[in-house]
């Protein structure tokens, strides 16, 4: 029970009669039991999350509700909550039984959690986005909401910098207009580098970018618009240019592909061949116990105005990726590489990330194997399809 509660008992006690005093206690915890949720805005730090159904969102709520945090996390209005399913009842999805906030309690998705707050808000509509953040206040924003595929951003790219772009505008509008005192983290990428992969070396936060397709493009135009929200007028940012992250959850990336693709052939519901794209190709892998450490290094210990690196400074074939994912499956299994549907119009031969600086500044430390990496991810792609079938 909470201080403000606390108080109001000692004070009905002072000018009430003993029985009186009793009703009035059941009355007041009837209260307290029925809108139990703003016990999060009550005793809690409350943190937003955009974007908060994708694979780095979701995790991030299973880490900040995991230290009791009041999280508000938003997720697209056309998206079902697959990432989040933990989180809701055994009979899927309840519409909100009461008002948890001052929001539309049409927008809100019921959780078993007291301190998780799910609203379906698309970052394009800057009027519900402002009553949320204006409403809630929060001491962390984590900006990950966005469009995040390469190749999305060539089919539609009005939509992906429209999302990517003026959906951090309409963040940042509504915490400098309504002035609230808040870090905030942005997810940039390692896809701003473009065509400076080709320097020959680890990519450091200094050197230029060159993005090659619209998704860098937009990243490009969401960090410097961040940057420009510190230095103009004083809001706390921090960005950190992911490289590849990799997981459970994690769909699209070429560790999931194989994972996926193998889990199911081991259960038996698919064929036994992969289609894959050009396996001669390096990348900088990251596993997801990796990145939650560098995000929460970041909102605690990141410098202001600061972009870093969020990568493992190792580099990776992708066929050397695919063997150890095959090894962990008991079929044989044919691969047909150079897929057309699988290669994109340009992409970097190597693209590797120097971590020293977020390594140097706040203590960040690699601690997750490839291999171990992998085998978490098979082991919870098969119970997932376990479940389904």
């Amino acid at each position: 029970m909470n201080f403000l509660f606390l108080t109001i008992l000692i004070l009905i006690k002072k000018k009430t009669s003993s029985i009186q005093y009793k009703l009035n206690i059941l009355i007041i915890l009837n209260i307290y039991k029925k809108y139990g949720s703003y016990r999060c805005f009550a005793k809690m730090d409350n943190v937003l999350i955009t974007g908060a159904n994708g694979f780095l969102g979701s995790h991030l709520v299973d880490f900040l509700v995991e230290k009791k945090f009041c999280v508000i996390a938003l997720i697209k209005p056309s998206s079902t909550p697959e990432n989040l399913s933990h989180y809701l009842f055994s009979n899927g999805i309840k519409p909100i039984s009461e008002k948890l906030i001052t929001i539309d309690p049409s927008t809100q998705i019921q959780t078993i959690k007291k301190n998780l707050i799910i609203i379906r808000c698309d970052l394009n509509n800057k009027i519900l986005l402002e009553k949320i953040i204006a409403n809630v206040k929060p001491k962390y924003i984590f900006h990950f909401g966005a469009q995040s595929k390469v190749i999305p951003s060539w089919e539609d790219p009005e939509y992906t910098i429209k999302t990517n772009v003026i959906g951090t505008i309409n963040t940042f509008e509504a915490i400098k207009k309504h002035k609230i005192k808040t870090k905030v983290i942005v997810a940039c990428s390692s896809a701003e580098y473009g065509t400076s992969s080709e320097i020959g070396r680890s990519l450091k936060e200094t050197d230029p970018l060159l993005p090659i397709h619209p998704y860098g493009i937009s990243k490009v135009a969401t960090e410097l618009l961040t940057r420009q929200y510190f230095i103009n007028f004083g809001i706390e940012t921090v960005m950190l240019r992911f490289f590849n992250q990799t997981g459970p959850r994690k769909i699209g990336d070429a560790c999931s592909d194989f994972i996926i693709d193998i889990a199911k052939i081991e259960l038996g519901i698919k064929e036994p061949m992969i289609e894959v794209g050009n396996l001669n190709k390096y990348r900088d892998i990251t596993g997801i116990k990796d990145t939650l450490q560098a995000i929460w290094l970041a909102i605690t210990k990141g410098a202001p105005g600061e972009v870093y690196n969020v990568c493992s400074n190792r580099k990776i074939f992708i066929q050397d990726l695919l063997n150890i994912a095959l090894s962990l499956s008991s079929k044989n299994i044919k691969i047909i590489d150079n897929t057309p549907e699988k290669l994109r119009l340009t992409d970097e031969d190597i693209i590797l990330g120097d971590n020293s600086k977020i390594r140097n500044e706040l203590g960040f430390q690699i601690t997750q194997s490839i291999e171990d990496l992998l085998k978490g991810m098979y082991k919870y792609w098969i119970d997932y399809f376990k479940k389904k079938v």
